[in-house]
């Protein structure tokens, strides 16, 4: 690791939204380490963490695992560690923290899955997607951390000792993150539930730079009120303005077919896509409408 700290500071976040620690009781690997260094995101995992302790302590760390000397893995924002104990020796916490994506490298992930539909769906029932791995590098980050971001161990001994046992915390963790790839975006600082949330936000947005799809009435509003609260009392909530000096003026631009715009892009298959087929009908309908409107009052 890049440094080791004699001391196990407790893991603060101010961020509330940050996703919580999530623990389990560890215990001996079941998957063999072929199957983990070749999963896209345990294998890279791996190669962080084995980039980072050497080989040796890699290789030491393994040995520690299968023999079921790491217990209680715990997994977090910024963090893993477990409880590793050596032969003739007792348990000890290690920690191993990573660095979390910036605020702004979330919202250009959330972004981009605001797109399509299919993100807030797999992501909803737990799943994770293929090309997860690839929309993080497309953004310009990677979802597992990659060796040339730097990670630190932090245990109460000696800094050798510490070294060799997150390699056997790191193991244990790339287990859980080959049977559990989303637990891996717990580590970089966001819950599923929370990028959930987000995506959603995103997609209720205006997608073509500032209209609404149901704007508020441009309803004329004077900032240079230059009487103080008490000399106004009386009328206060008397507008300086008609009501009829807001319908001169222009109504702000919304988006066609808004909500079709939320749904995103239709998942079933055919010659022409549903999602056009539905905004030519309803093109059709208020034109049919409009035309009723004007009979009517004709």
């Amino acid at each position: 690791m890049t440094r080791m700290d004699r001391k196990t500071p407790g893991h603060d976040s101010k961020d509330a939204t940050r996703p919580q620690r999530r623990t389990g009781r560890g215990g001996k690997l079941r998957l063999e380490p072929e199957v983990m260094q070749s999963h896209p995101v345990a294998g890279a995992w791996l190669e962080s963490v084995r980039s980072s302790i050497g080989d040796a302590n890699f290789e030491w760390g393994l040995k520690t695992a299968r023999s079921g000397r790491v217990r209680v893995l715990e997994i977090g924002p910024g963090l893993v560690s477990a409880n590793v104990s050596e032969e003739g020796g007792g348990g000890k916490r290690v920690i191993i923290t990573v660095p979390m994506l910036t605020e702004m490298a979330w919202n250009r992930l959330e972004e981009r899955m605001a797109n399509e539909a299919v993100w807030t769906a797999r992501l909803s029932e737990g799943e994770c997607p293929d090309n997860l791995t690839q929309l993080f590098i497309d953004c310009g980050v990677t979802f597992a951390p990659s060796p040339e971001e730097s990670l630190s161990c932090r245990m109460n001994g000696p800094a050798d000792s510490g070294q060799r046992r997150a390699g056997a915390v790191a193991w244990l963790a790339a287990e859980r993150f080959t049977i559990e790839p989303l637990s891996m975006l717990e580590v970089r600082g966001r819950s599923v539930a929370h990028i959930v949330e987000r995506i959603r936000r995103h997609r209720a947005l205006d997608l073509s730079g500032g209209a609404n799809a149901h704007p508020d009435p441009p309803i004329p509003f004077d900032a240079d009120l230059k009487e103080s609260l008490n000399d106004s009392v009386d009328h206060f909530w008397r507008s300086r303005f008609e009501f009829n000096q807001s319908l001169t003026q222009s109504p702000a631009q919304h988006i066609p077919h808004a909500l079709l715009r939320r749904l995103g892009p239709s998942t079933m298959e055919g010659k022409f896509p549903l999602s056009g087929l539905l905004a030519t009908i309803y093109d059709h309908v208020s034109e049919q409408s409009r035309a009723m409107l004007d009979e009517g009052t004709g």
